[in-house]
């Protein structure tokens, strides 16, 4: 896995972009890159500390953001016109989303949520 490139969002927030695109068959690839950021868990986003901590236990001091970028049976030779592709069509949307003053808040509570929606399997 190479990172090809960190997007900074703000002085906390920084994506990075990691190449693993494969050989498919043949002349073709599976163009995939994955974009991931951590985004740390911070008391501010929560209305108490009891919240805080609660949130902090269910995902822990920071959540994952992540996304794949992809596209399937690429010629070889268009293989990077592909990937440069993906990688600006994620900046022109994504990163709008991603740099916004609300995000990391919305995300955090978001990810405590569903996971307190998600059953625990093999539990009585």
């Amino acid at each position: 896995m190479n990172s090809m490139e960190t997007i900074l969002l703000d002085g906390t927030h920084r994506v990075t972009l990691v190449d693993q695109t494969q050989h498919y068959y043949g002349g073709y690839f599976h163009v995939k890159v994955v974009a991931w950021c951590e985004v740390p868990v911070l008391a501010a986003y929560c209305d108490t500390s009891a919240e805080f901590e609660a949130v902090v236990a269910k995902i822990g001091p920071a959540v994952r953001f992540e996304r794949i970028l992809e596209k399937m049976a690429v010629p070889e030779s268009e293989v990077a016109a592909v990937r440069s592709h993906l990688i600006e069509t994620f900046r022109e949307t994504t990163v709008r989303y991603l740099a916004a003053p609300d995000f990391a808040p919305r995300f955090v509570l978001g990810e405590y949520q569903k996971r307190l929606k998600k059953p625990v399997y093999g539990r009585r």
